[in-house]
């Protein structure tokens, strides 16, 4: 019996587990991470005789790297105050608990086909729509007069946080203070607050017929968001697979096309940035905040790669951002004509 399977059953009926459908007996498939940011192994647990899971149940790969969990749980506990349709494409948290150096988090299984890059160019129509529908429908969670610090929490704080993480790399630095200096007329707006997944793409995303975008994997995510974060990440990701960009020049010639003069998700995101109550102008400075910021969650995710003053540990954490195609799209961004 594995961690997870004896987890399961030493909370059975603490986290009512019965009323899941799962029974005395289930499988469980561990999943295991590919990528260096990873952060979690995912566990899916079917119930008897069935081919659907019911819960799914991350646990940290580090012992004591319990901030994902943590805050993937938080997120799902203020989702469900505002989202009453268990179909509304949101896990439901399960419950959460500390098993010595780990934090183990529980949530409902979401169900469908993936919004894969093949189905996407399949259909980006369908695609566009399904996606805005859902980000449109994450709520606001404070008006922009009471919302006066966002800059310095969503865009400066974490910036500064990737700079110290990667050494001071001179690069990395010197893209930073253009970022800021390009941001100024966005650092004076007012912006509301808005709830925010932080990674809109495969495989988080599954679609089932007349039911929502089916959205896993919340462990990125804030409250205090950016209007437009989510759905240029997600129109970016579209683009990327209508287009089959899978190389670094590919996916900037997909942002190009997306996003570049007369790009096709202008549309899209102009109509989100008008419902949120956003100045269009300051469309292209929302493009250049969404990729520095999600570059910069790379200080989270890559904190335990590099202890203060290991030389060593700062340049795998160089690399890795050097790696990122985040990165890549910041930096041309912030080019872009």
């Amino acid at each position: 019996m594995n961690f997870v399977d004896q987890f399961l059953q030493d909370h059975y009926d603490e986290l009512a587990l019965d009323g899941y459908g799962l029974g005395k007996r289930w499988e469980t498939l561990l999943l295991t991470p590919r990528f260096a940011t990873s952060r979690h192994v995912v566990a899916l647990i079917f119930p008897a005789r069935h081919t659907e899971p019911a819960l799914v149940v991350k646990v940290p790969r580090q012992p004591g790297d319990n901030t994902g969990v943590r805050r993937e749980a938080a997120m799902l506990a203020q989702l469900s105050a505002v989202v009453d349709s268990p179909g509304a494409g949101v896990p439901r948290l399960v419950g959460i608990r500390d098993m010595g150096a780990y934090t183990v988090l529980v949530e409902t299984a979401l169900t469908g086909t993936p919004l894969d890059p093949r189905a996407v160019a399949a259909d980006l129509s369908s695609a566009v729509a399904t996606g805005t529908e859902f980000v449109g429908a994450l709520p606001c969670t404070r008006p922009a007069a009471d919302n006066v610090d966002w800059y310095q929490r969503t865009v400066r704080d974490p910036l500064a946080a990737l700079e110290a993480l990667s050494g001071q790399d001179a690069q990395t630095c010197e893209l930073v203070e253009r970022t800021h200096a390009v941001l100024g007329p966005l650092q004076r707006a007012q912006l509301p607050a808005v709830i925010e997944h932080g990674d809109l793409s495969h495989p988080n995303l599954l679609v089932k017929p007349g039911a929502p975008l089916q959205v896993m994997d919340w462990e990125r995510s804030l409250t205090g968001g950016v209007p437009g974060h989510d759905l240029v990440f997600y129109l970016q990701y579209l683009s990327e697979s209508s287009e089959q960009a899978f190389v670094r020049e590919a996916q900037l010639a997909a942002f190009d096309k997306a996003f570049g003069h007369g790009g096709w998700a202008h549309g899209p995101l102009s109509l989100h940035l008008g419902m949120r109550g956003v100045d269009e102008s300051l469309f292209p400075l929302l493009v250049i905040a969404t990729w520095a910021r999600s570059t910069a969650t790379l200080a989270d995710r890559l904190a335990q790669e590099a202890a203060p003053g290991l030389s060593q540990g700062n340049e795998k954490v160089r690399a890795t951002l050097l790696a990122d195609r985040d990165f890549w799209l910041w930096r041309h961004a912030l080019d872009a004509p």
